[in-house]
């Protein structure tokens, strides 16, 4: 193997994000890159590792060469839960990261990179609170955010010269929409909250790939950054083009629902109605000193141009 290869090992190979990187860098002759699923009996020469099991970690790590850069993608996806699932969360989110570290220092094998895929739910959403960036307060209030956060927070105390810390806004791709229909769509019916001027970031998954590659590339110094398109959207924006009746909701009813939320201490109440009551705007400003981060929402089948 040419020694200037790169060992690039990306954990959670099988999700959303984890198969979009492994799947483009793969591809790239400068790097040697490993794929690794939970699940047995995968494609694409993908290599099982359950991080719940010490035994499946010692057998990945033992059979590698050392690891230039681990690329962290694993997390329950799209799943906030409730505060009796923090346990759950802290497992997957937290738990793994620091057991597949701890075995890698054991073996001598520490990475010289690690890109770690948080998430912008760790600043907590806010009714008075419309903008934030690096130098926010974090306020994790769902156990998806707060053992995100405490993965942060490790690799902090551990690593910190060599963690790159990514908070990613809401990510979609031409074939993955959930992050966008969850915010326009009910059922089969396309809704608006009141005028839908406000603002929101999304994160469009091309743009991660840009981040990893200025990461691995060394233009991008070690720390934490928001991740999202350079440009914030309006609600109204998401519906451009879709050519079927909408649904108006007086905003009136969504601060109802956020009140009985408050009342019932319901997570996911709360910070949905926040997110469509509110601006939720997650600046990438301190990535675009180093990269360009370059695509964009478009609302005609070619959202990745």
């Amino acid at each position: 193997m040419n020694k200037t290869k790169k060992n690039i090992v990306i954990i959670g190979s099988t999700g959303i994000i984890g198969s979009y990187l492994y799947e483009k860098l793969r591809g790239n002759k400068f790097f040697k890159t490993i794929g690794t699923s939970s699940q047995k009996n995968i494609e694409n020469k993908k290599y099982y590792l359950d991080l719940t099991i010490s035994d499946t970690i010692y057998s990945f790590l033992e059979k590698k060469d050392n690891i230039d850069i681990l690329v962290f993608t694993v997390g329950l996806a799209h799943k906030k839960g409730k505060g009796r699932d923090i346990e759950e969360f802290r497992l997957i989110n937290y738990q793994t990261l620091v057991s597949l570290l701890n075995k890698m220092s054991e073996l001598n094998k520490n990475p010289t990179k690690i890109i770690f895929l948080s998430s912008i739910s760790v600043y907590g959403e806010r009714l008075k609170n419309s903008y934030y960036d690096e130098s926010s307060n974090p306020n994790p209030l769902s156990p998806y955010a707060k053992t995100k956060y405490d993965a942060e927070n490790f690799l902090l105390k551990n690593y910190p010269n060599n963690s790159w810390i990514l908070r990613l806004a809401p990510v979609y791709s031409k074939k993955f929409r959930l992050n966008i229909n969850r915010r326009i769509k009910i059922l089969n019916f396309y809704y608006m909250v009141g005028s839908g001027e406000n603002y929101l970031s999304l994160l469009n998954i091309k743009n991660i790939m840009t981040v990893v590659e200025g990461v691995i590339n060394q233009k991008i110094p070690y720390g934490i950054y928001n991740v999202s398109d350079y440009k914030k959207y309006k609600f109204k924006n998401l519906l451009e083009n879709i050519e079927v009746r909408k649904i108006i909701i007086p905003s009136f009813m969504v601060k109802s629902i956020y009140l009985l939320g408050k009342i019932l201490n319901n997570i996911f109440l709360v910070e949905n109605s926040i997110k469509l009551l509110s601006d939720n705007i997650y600046s990438s400003k301190k990535l675009n000193q180093f990269i360009e981060i370059k695509y964009l929402f478009h609302n005609n089948n070619s959202i990745d141009n």
